[in-house]
């Protein structure tokens, strides 16, 4: 899934610091996991990984790249297939049904009442209609207890996945493109995911969905803290509030709001988002670490300046084991210079901080 702020192109950069500074594999937690990159390589090296977000798109793919360690089958309605179905077998099921009229379609395509109305075209109504049917049929399934958590939430991330490469976006939501682009005139396609195995020690690791200090608290003392928080005034919500729908479904309408459809989005909007309050926010999540080593990652266009995270970093842990790393990359841009906006430069720098704690 395309996402801000994802590290992918990072883990060389990430890891090979982990590796440098010594730090062996033991108990992990990364509780700004977004799309689990960073918590599913840890995972894969033989780290036993506690994952979160207030996401709730991000707690579907945690669960399959963090908490799985391998896919039951499925035990099905005798309509939709019966017991013991493979997951593979699932999938083609969900793609066979008939599409739907759903939710998606009448809100988020031209052939909506609303979504014609607002001009809508984040999916073509064909693909809309396939996601409709998909999504109804795996709330049916669930509610019937047809499906277990960790099964549901694989389900919901092999969807959120596949409406991804085929939306009409440049990688966010917060608006959508005015005309169809080729990945959207592609047919939605359920590709299964693969759960990621890691060696002896990493089994027993878990996603979660919440603040991040209620899971340092609850997780406890761990040797490695990764901290990825976000670095801006963009609020994750408004830029993924599709994926947010497709995660939690719609069985309560939300009232959408704007040319966009946004949802309700107050329980997820982070304060480090926030220019008055991002400082508090590390100090809050500090406060509630116990970790043998820190490592945050941060943009250095990021809205709390580079010094007073090194203040931060060296008042809570040993002040002479801090260290900073850094490295240029190129830019998310979801657009070109225009008008409204100018990009003041291409390349960034990723900086890593890292302190240690006796």
């Amino acid at each position: 899934m395309r996402f801000l702020g994802n590290k992918t192109r990072l883990l060389d950069f990430l890891l090979g610091h982990v590796d440098g500074l010594g730090i062996e594999p033991g108990v992990a937690c990364d509780p700004f996991a977004g799309t689990a990159s960073v918590a599913s390589a840890l995972k894969a090296r033989g780290w036993r990984v506690h994952a979160g977000d207030l996401l709730a798109s991000s707690y579907a793919l945690q669960v399959v790249r963090v908490e799985l360690d391998r896919v039951s089958r499925f035990d099905l309605p005798p309509e939709d297939g019966g017991e013991g179905l493979p997951y593979a077998t699932v999938l083609e099921r969900l793609a066979a049904l008939p599409p739907r009229h759903g939710f998606i379609t009448e809100h988020y395509t031209p052939a909506g009442e609303a979504g014609g109305r607002h001009g809508r075209m984040y999916f073509t109504p064909e693909n809309a209609r396939r996601i409709d049917a998909a999504r109804e049929r795996i709330e049916a399934w669930s509610r019937a207890g047809h499906l277990e958590s960790g099964g549901e939430q694989l389900l919901l991330a092999t969807l959120i996945e596949a409406a991804d490469r085929v939306a009409n976006t440049t990688g966010v939501y917060c608006s959508f493109v005015k005309s169809w682009q080729s990945n959207a005139l592609r047919a939605l396609e359920l590709r299964p995911l693969s759960p990621v195995t890691g060696p002896n020690g990493a089994a027993g690791s878990t996603a979660y969905r919440g603040p991040a200090g209620r899971l340092l608290r609850d997780v406890g003392t761990v040797d490695l803290l990764y901290l990825d928080p976000p670095y801006n005034e963009r609020q994750y919500p408004a830029y993924y509030h599709l994926p947010e729908l497709l995660a939690e479904g719609w069985w309560e309408p939300p009232e959408l709001r704007g040319k966009t459809g946004l949802i309700p989005d107050g329980d997820r909007r982070s304060d480090w988002c926030r220019r008055a309050r991002c400082e508090e926010a590390l100090e809050a999540v500090l406060e509630a670490a116990d970790a043998r080593h820190l490592l945050m990652s941060y943009n250095d266009e990021g809205l709390i300046p580079n010094g007073r995270i090194e203040a931060a970093l060296r008042a809570w842990g040993d002040p002479d084991s801090y260290r900073c790393f850094g490295r240029p990359y190129r830019r998310y841009r979801s657009d070109g210079d225009g008008p409204n906006r100018t990009y003041a430069r291409d390349r960034v720098r990723e900086r890593l901080h890292y302190v240690g704690r006796s």
